[in-house]
C-alpha cells in the first residue's frame, strides 16, 4: 500500500527550516508490529523537531504509545505505557554514518527522503519490552492451578558454619 505523501518528507528542507512535526497513528496501521501486540487497539503519538546535526539533516524527539502486550508472569493481557526517544541524523549513503556525530543514530535516507512511517515503525518495535510484563509484581493475576513459590530456607544459626564439602576429604581417602 503507498504511503500518503505528507508522509514521505525531505529532511535536508525540513532541517533548513527548523519544523516541528506532531502526528499521531493507528498502531492497527503498523504491520510489523502486529505479532507484538495482544491485540492492535490504540495509537501512536509522534513529535519530532528537525535541525542540523554537523552536516547533516537531523531529528530530535519522542514516541509515545500505549500497547496492549502480554505478561509473561501471569500471561494476562495489559496496557503498557512506552515512550521512545529518538535522535537520528540522516545520511544520503551508508558509508557516510561514520561522520556523523556520536550522540546520533545514523539512518540512511536516499535522496534525501524519509519515510517517516517506516521510521516511526521502527521505534516502536525498538521500544518494545523483550519480555512483557506488568510494571508491579502485584498486578499479575495469579495463574490458574499455579502454587506459590517456596519461600527461601532460614539462614543457619549464628556462631554454627555449615560446610557443605566438610565431609568430602573423608570421602575420598575412601575410594
Amino acid at each position: 500500500m503507498p504511503r500518503p505523501p505528507e508522509d514521505l518528507l525531505d529532511a535536508g528542507l525540513l532541517a533548513a527550516q527548523r519544523m516541528t512535526l506532531e502526528r499521531d497513528y493507528a498502531l492497527a496501521g503498523f504491520v510489523r508490529l502486529a505479532d507484538s501486540l495482544a491485540r492492535p487497539d490504540g495509537g501512536v503519538q509522534v513529535r519530532f523537531r528537525f535541525h542540523a546535526a554537523g552536516a547533516f539533516p537531523a531529528m530530535e524527539g519522542v514516541v509515545r504509545f500505549k500497547p496492549w502486550l502480554v505478561c509473561q508472569r501471569c500471561l494476562q493481557v495489559f496496557e503498557a505505557e512506552l515512550e521512545s526517544p529518538v535522535r537520528v541524523a540522516f545520511v544520503g549513503r551508508d558509508a557516510e554514518a561514520g561522520r556523523v556525530p556520536e550522540e546520533y543514530d545514523a539512518v540512511t535516507a536516499p535522496g534525501g527522503r524519509i519515510d517517516l512511517v517506516d521510521l516511526v515503525e521502527d521505534e516502536l518495535l525498538l521500544a518494545l519490552p523483550l519480555v512483557p510484563m506488568h510494571a508491579a509484581h502485584a498486578a499479575c493475576a495469579p495463574v490458574r492451578g499455579s502454587r506459590p513459590l517456596p519461600q527461601a530456607a532460614e539462614p543457619p544459626p549464628a556462631g554454627r558454619t555449615q560446610r557443605p564439602f566438610g565431609d568430602l576429604r573423608a570421602l575420598m581417602k575412601r575410594g
